[in-house]
């Protein structure tokens, strides 16, 4: 009998120690942002309904725009201002990202969206806990 509790006990600290959540993983960061990103695109003529719009993980390059230099870029260049960002290879949805404190616009490599949706400011020894959606029209 002792054996079988032994075994029962051993199998449920395993059980319990491997349970992760990996919707949204603990950082090991101290200032910056973690979450999930999701993805999906489609006709929007006519308009789709949010809740019947289909998203995935994101997988790909993330870009941390920051939001004073967009909002002043005017008719500059913006790959250029793209590729001086701070950028981050996400897999499956997953980000958990070090920044710098400041107010970022977070857009997807191939995908342009300045919204206050995608929009987070990172203070000072603080993470934050954001998830991301991002539709693209493939048609108006």
């Amino acid at each position: 009998m002792k054996p079988l509790i032994f075994i029962l006990v051993i199998i449920t600290s395993f059980s319990i120690t491997s349970c992760e959540n990996n919707e949204n993983p603990k950082p090991n960061i101290t200032t910056g942002v973690y979450g999930t990103i999701k993805y999906g695109e489609g006709d929007c003529m006519p308009v789709i309904n949010e809740s019947a719009r289909i998203y995935t993980n994101y997988n790909g390059e993330i870009y941390f725009i920051i939001k004073a230099d967009l909002d002043n870029l005017g008719t500059g260049n913006f790959e250029q201002l793209k590729l001086n960002s701070i950028h981050s290879n996400v897999k499956n949805g997953v980000l958990a990202i070090e920044l710098p404190v400041n107010t970022y616009v977070v857009m997807p490599k191939n995908f342009y969206d300045n919204s206050n949706l995608n929009t987070i400011t990172i203070k000072k020894e603080t993470v934050l806990n954001s998830n991301f959606k991002f539709w693209k029209c493939t048609s108006y």
